[in-house]
């Protein structure tokens, strides 16, 4: 039987992602995949800890169609089970209406830079799982500190509001220095001005 929290899925993922990171520089071999696996579990991390701040809030803020989720507990109920998913499929919400939904209907402020390393991390995420990747050495590597840079502003927000976070990771923290951190989180912002600057002038063509 297997049997997971929000909490434990998400730091569980987290946990892995530092890991990964971790190992990253000192590989001859490998370098790619061990990448990619850092990417996409730093990413469900993110995902399902925004997921537990919501439902920690209130439990229907975690799926996307509110009307579908009462229709499910209406029936939860009437059946005298514990979990709405046991009656119902339901789609909980993607990773940028959690961030909105915090923003807005928990009130909770995010800074900007942490949304802005979000959507990156999301973008080389797609990357990864739904087309394909093309990096040099010399990307892989900057890529790796981008990682960190986004780990690091996320453990930041997320222990606001996740009162045994800490503990559930085993808290790591990256030492980046103050100029190392700027850097790095201006290549971030500028790399998503850029694709938004691209896609909307991809929309005005059409």
């Amino acid at each position: 039987m297997i049997k997971m929290s929000l909490l434990e899925n998400g730091t569980d993922s987290f946990k892995s992602a530092y890991d990964i990171m971790e190992k990253l520089p000192q590989l001859q071999e490998g370098l790619a995949h061990n990448l990619k696996d850092a990417v996409l579990a730093l990413n469900h991390g993110i995902e399902i800890l925004l997921k537990l701040i919501l439902k920690e809030k209130e439990e229907y803020l975690i799926f996307s169609d509110i009307g579908k989720y009462m229709n499910a507990k209406e029936k939860m109920i009437e059946q005298g089970k514990d979990n709405v998913l046991d009656v119902a499929h339901l789609n909980t919400v993607t990773i940028h209406e959690a961030i909105n939904r915090i923003k807005y209907l928990c009130n909770y402020p995010m800074p900007d830079e942490l949304i802005i390393s979000i959507k990156y991390l999301s973008k080389i995420r797609n990357q990864f799982m739904h087309y394909e990747i093309n990096l040099s050495e010399e990307e892989m590597l900057e890529l790796l500190v981008k990682l960190k840079v986004v780990y690091q502003l996320s453990v930041e927000f997320f222990k606001k509001y996740i009162n045994s976070l800490e503990a559930a990771i085993d808290f790591s923290r990256y030492e980046l220095t103050v100029e190392d951190y700027m850097d790095e989180l201006g290549a971030i912002y500028g790399e998503m001005q850029y694709e938004e600057m691209r896609l909307e002038r991809s929309f005005e063509e059409e």
